[in-house]
């Protein structure tokens, strides 16, 4: 039953990215990128579902939007919105979800671990992220424009929120992971020594 579940919370972690592409915050005079919660959901998918299902509720995530299904930031959909100024931080989602999950480990990751597995998560979505936007900007321009400028559009201005963001994630990790543990047996074996002595009384 367990991959059953595992699918499950994977669907559910597309849907909450969605939810966080929706709440949306748009601030043009510090940069063209919005501010989203999708970090959050993001990191948050590697941290609970480990690597190959945080990869699927991301890889999933992206499925919906390019299908039409409207789950990307302003309600937009379509597989052309990944091409855009903010393509690479969408693709980079997957990966991150992935690489989020492979660092924290399928063990009793502590604290500092999981905001480890964190921050590379958040790390690997400004790299992808920046790298696109720069390759934008540069196009639109018609000349390469310095890297720094796609940094302080696409990176510079989230910093903070976003480690926020994977902080918050961190402790929802830990209160929630025993939760999510396969539930024990109710009923313990009984020792082979009661067995015997019970068969003992009933023949007497």
């Amino acid at each position: 039953m367990r991959p059953v579940r595992d699918l499950v919370l994977a669907a559910m972690f597309a849907a909450l990215t969605a939810v966080g592409a929706w709440l949306t915050l748009s601030l043009p005079v510090l940069t063209t990128v919005p501010f989203t919660l999708q970090t959050l959901f993001v990191v948050l998918s590697g941290l609970l579902l480990g690597a190959r299902y945080g990869f699927f509720s991301q890889l999933l995530y992206l499925g919906l939007g390019v299908a039409g299904i409207p789950v990307f930031s302003g309600f937009h959909a379509g597989p052309a919105w990944l091409l855009g100024p903010t393509g690479g931080y969408l693709l980079s989602y997957p990966l991150a979800a992935a690489l989020t999950g492979a660092v924290a480990g399928r063990g009793e990751a502590g604290g500092p671990r999981l905001s480890l597995a964190a921050a590379f998560g958040v790390a690997t979505i400004y790299a992808l992220g920046v790298s696109r936007l720069w390759f934008f900007l540069s196009g639109k321009a018609g000349h390469a424009m310095p890297l720094m400028v796609a940094v302080g559009q696409g990176m510079l201005p989230f910093v903070l929120p976003d480690a926020l963001k994977a902080a918050v994630a961190v402790v929802v990790t830990l209160r929630a992971r025993p939760l999510l543990r396969p539930t024990a047996r109710l009923s313990p074996a009984v020792p082979e020594r009661d067995l015997q002595a019970s068969r003992r009384t009933a023949q007497r």
